[in-house]
């Protein structure tokens, strides 16, 4: 393969990373997201914002698995392994919290809602907001270091969400970032994934600080 082929083919992982950067900077920033980062964030909130993310990878994931069979790129991206449902689950279980008990937030609301948008219109768009919620798990790593210890969590329980993993990460991911960038996309379809992309940074965004909200309120 030619060098500029090799350069056309890895543009869409590079436009993702390059052109979503703010973006990823401000849904870092948000105050539920940076008291989890500084191991500040109370255990039962943490649960609470697994209830709240389980709706949303639910409601993606299930598009994803309908629209796999007809849009080629999420079934050569997106494996059965990458689907988080099962892993929040399992810690919601740990944390005593019935999954079918769960009163979704405005923005949760509006999160689903999106997502049904995208699969209808352009499901193309699914991989982008699954690249996403994805490549959160780099960081999670690290965030499972300092969050850990100050809700009391060891690996046996209750990180399954932030280490899906385990040790695999690095390669779970590398192998999704070469399966996208070998696909075969025009540029009208790599400005869908990132515009996906972009829209999933917003969503992770608002349903963060959304629950922040709700707890503040609440006292």
């Amino acid at each position: 393969m030619s060098t500029e082929a090799a350069a056309d083919r890895s543009l869409i992982t590079e436009r993702l990373r390059t052109e979503t950067r703010d973006l990823h900077t401000k849904a870092e920033k948000a105050p539920l997201q940076e008291a989890l980062v500084k191991g500040k964030l109370p255990r039962e909130v943490y649960a609470d914002m697994l209830e709240q993310m389980l709706l949303v990878h639910r409601e993606l994931e299930q598009a994803i698995r309908e629209h796999r069979p007809d849009v080629p790129a999420l079934s050569a991206v997106v494996t059965d392994e990458q689907f988080q449902e099962p892993y929040i689950l399992e810690d919601l279980a740990f944390f005593g919290r019935d999954p079918g008990s769960i009163t979704a937030l405005l923005e949760t609301r509006e999160a689903v809602a999106e997502i049904r948008r995208t699969a209808r219109e352009e499901p193309l768009g699914l991989l982008g907001l699954h690249y996403v919620l994805e490549g959160s798990n780099n960081g999670n790593r690290f965030i499972a270091k300092a969050a850990a210890p100050a809700m009391g969590l060891a690996e046996s329980g209750g990180l399954r969400y932030l280490l899906p993993y385990g040790d695999r990460q690095p390669e779970v991911w590398g192998a999704f970032k070469e399966n996208l960038a070998a696909c075969e996309l025009s540029e009208t379809e790599k400005d869908t994934l990132v515009e996906a992309a972009k829209r999933m940074f917003e969503i992770i965004f608002r349903v963060h600080s959304g629950l922040h909200r709700a707890k503040m309120a609440a006292g």
